[in-house]
């Protein structure tokens, strides 16, 4: 979501596709509400650009329309939450991932995985590692990341100075 097109390939077309199927599961896109049909293009693009979607099934779960959107499904919203928990959340996730490298390569990838997903056979779609998302996090929080690790190590020498002083004056009695 920038305004030039340099970065424009197929994995471009896997994140419009994980749009749709997020809209097919959830009866509303990822980013969609009063905020965005009143924002200015540019806060759109910087949404979709630095927002995480919610998980379909959480979306499901929050939204207005679960009645309607399982109706339309033919199943009971409980069933169509727990359906879309799991292998499908993660599905679309990776289609939706906001680096071009950890989304599907292709079309064809997301579709293996989707076929894998209805035959009960394990997803490629992982969810993200404890230290990918700990990088994610300080990389939209550098200074605040910073500055508690300064705090940290303040903290740190203070108590060690602490101590030291303590013993110190425990040895001179």
């Amino acid at each position: 979501a920038k305004r030039n097109q340099l970065d424009i390939d197929t994995r471009s077309d896997v994140y419009s596709l994980g749009i749709e199927l997020y809209s097919l599961l959830t009866g509303e896109t990822p980013f969609s509400g009063p905020r965005l049909k009143e924002a200015a293009w540019d806060e759109i693009l910087r949404v979709i650009r630095e927002e995480e979607p919610k998980l379909p099934s959480l979306k499901l779960t929050d939204s207005q329309k679960l009645e309607e959107v399982a109706l339309n499904r033919r199943m009971e919203p409980a069933r169509l939450t727990a359906i879309v928990r799991g292998d499908l959340d993660w599905i679309v996730m990776k289609a939706l991932q906001k680096e071009r490298s950890r989304r599907y390569e292709s079309a064809s990838e997301l579709a293996s995985d989707l076929h894998r997903h209805l035959k009960q056979q394990p997803v490629s779609a992982r969810p993200p590692s404890w230290s990918y998302r700990a990088q994610k996090f300080v990389a939209r929080n550098r200074t605040a990341v910073f500055v508690a690790v300064v705090l940290c190590l303040l903290a740190a020498v203070s108590i060690g100075f602490a101590q030291a002083s303590y013993r110190s004056s425990q040895r001179d009695k």
